[in-house]
């Protein structure tokens, strides 16, 4: 636990790019916890992946369009979401999504228990 408020300067943070395109910056983290923000352009977004099972992640919509893809039971799925819309997902599932709009797709992101992320 820490023993007061941290503030970060966002704007000197370094973007960080994933596979499929997405530009993303972990603005705030705590223990269990990280929130970033990220940006992809049209035709862009992250490619497939899975966090391990400790791992759930949120995402807010701030602008753009896009469509978020996941398998379970050996199907794909698929769901269209816009600006101010909210996802949930839930831990240990293979997803990634893309910008299917003319402009930018801005996100807000939040990840738990980070330092597990990746499978």
């Amino acid at each position: 636990m820490r023993d007061g408020i941290v503030c970060t300067k966002v704007e000197q943070l370094e973007w960080q790019i994933l596979p499929g395109g997405f530009k993303y910056k972990f603005i705030a983290q705590g223990d269990r916890f990280l929130t970033g923000i990220g940006v992809a352009q049209p035709g862009g977004g992250e490619s497939w992946h899975k966090h391990t099972r400790a791992v759930e992640e949120t995402y807010y919509v701030l602008k753009g369009k896009g469509e978020i893809s996941w398998k379970s039971d050996g199907k794909v799925h698929k769901l269209a979401f816009s600006e101010g819309d909210a996802m949930y997902l839930p831990y240990g599932i293979e997803n990634q999504f893309v910008n299917t709009g003319d402009g930018e797709l801005w996100l807000l992101f939040n990840i738990t228990n980070a330092r597990e992320m990746r499978e």
